[in-house]
């Protein structure tokens, strides 16, 4: 009975204990500043061009008062964004006067402003109770963002010219985002930010204005634009997209070849050699002389394993461009599979007469190979691994011994 009491006791004497460090703690804790004592600071700060920081994060650090409602909120926000413009001012005045001026400030605090007119507008714009909305703030926050938009326009070009792509784009995205779109820059703009986010590798943000900027750029720029289009499709996985704007490309920009050779790319590794070729012939009626359109019809014919058309057209291609690598390849592997398709049928009676007839057609065969691949080795001389294993099989059926030889030491070394 003696141990319960002094229990008792001991929790009464622990629970008073707490209490009185919790009344003292209370009674110490700083007084909640009340709101229209932090109004006056800001106006204060707005009004002697000082103190803007302080009075914007009190502001800012008010926001969690569980007796606020949205429009006070809003209203907190719509404050900040005048402290923003008060600084913005000093800055401003100091470039006027030829003083010298914090550019990074100067911009940044635009960019803050409309940052915390966003949330204004943002809260500003929820129903109340019985769903109507009733905006406060709609006509200041439009008019206070028209007021500065040149700037958020100066502030991009700024940061573009220092290649510091992330905030060009915030201020480029920014002003496409409140301008007008009758705007005469809005193309331009488009163009800026697009550029900004590729060079980012941002492809979304890429491709949220890419068509927008077709529009103030020539056909050579065009062509950049659809390519970029393209890369951030793949980028992204969008494979149907990527597909359907390299058509579009082809169709639009003949002359730029990423377009064609990426999509003769897909129609050959889905087996679509008629619509490659199709493609190919298309752009010859429009460029005749143009050798890679020519490859283009070689390759197809090589994967088809119809090596003589493959032939023909490595040779339509070479006569359009002698250096033309893959294509002297092409046209040596075709007569290198011609000849083992010969052999694999030939005669193997050394009585009968054929089997010398045989072994002349293929020697033939690898006789018009060599050459090709001796091309191929004289354009690509440091890529062995294209020419050497090949070259190695013509010299050794021709008995080309110090070719040959030559070919073996080379392949052994490192």
């Amino acid at each position: 009975m003696y141990k319960i009491k002094y229990l008792i006791l001991l929790f009464a004497i622990l629970s008073f204990s707490n209490f009185s460090v919790l009344a003292a703690e209370k009674k110490n804790a700083p007084k909640e500043v009340k709101m229209g004592t932090l109004y006056k600071a800001a106006s204060l700060a707005i009004k002697n061009s000082s103190g803007q920081d302080n009075a914007k994060k009190s502001l800012l650090g008010a926001l969690g008062r569980d007796k606020l409602s949205l429009k006070d909120k809003a209203n907190i926000y719509y404050t900040c964004a005048l402290l923003d413009e008060s600084s913005n001012s000093i800055q401003n005045t100091k470039a006027y006067l030829k003083q010298t001026c914090d550019t990074a400030a100067l911009f940044s605090t635009l960019l803050n402003m409309y940052g915390n007119l966003y949330h204004c507008d943002s809260l500003d714009s929820v129903p109340v109770s019985n769903g109507i909305v009733k905006l406060k703030y709609k006509s200041r926050t439009n008019s206070l963002r028209a007021k500065h938009l040149p700037n958020i326009l100066n502030g991009g070009l700024y940061y573009l010219a220092k290649n510091d792509y992330t905030t060009a784009y915030n201020f480029f995205d920014t002003y496409y985002t409140y301008t007008q779109p009758s705007d005469a820059m809005i193309s331009k703009v488009a163009y800026w930010a697009t550029f900004s986010s590729y060079k980012l590798g941002k492809y979304a943000n890429t491709l949220k204005y890419i068509d927008k900027a077709f529009g103030i750029v020539g056909e050579q720029d065009g062509a950049i634009l659809q390519e970029w289009k393209c890369r951030s499709h793949i980028a992204l996985n969008d494979v149907d997209a990527y597909k359907d704007d390299l058509v579009k490309g082809v169709r639009e920009f003949p002359s730029h070849d990423y377009f064609f050779v990426n999509l003769a790319d897909i129609y050959s590794e889905k087996h679509l050699y008629d619509e490659g070729l199709k493609l190919a012939d298309s752009l010859i009626s429009l460029y005749p002389e143009k050798p890679l359109y020519w490859f283009s019809k070689s390759k197809v014919m090589l994967a088809e394993n119809d090596y003589y058309k493959c032939v023909e057209y490595s040779d339509s291609t070479i006569r359009r461009d002698s250096t033309f690598t893959d294509a002297y390849y092409n046209k040596g592997i075709s007569y290198m599979n011609l000849a083992l398709i010969r052999q694999d049928g030939a005669c193997t009676d050394i009585t009968d007469p054929k089997c010398l007839e045989d072994k002349k057609a293929i020697e033939a065969l690898y006789r018009k190979a060599q050459p090709c691949m001796e091309m191929v080795r004289k354009l690509e001389p440091d890529n062995k691994e294209r020419w050497g294993k090949h070259l190695y099989r013509i010299y050794m059926f021709l008995n080309r011994g110090k070719e040959f030889d030559e070919i073996d030491r080379l392949l052994r070394s490192k």
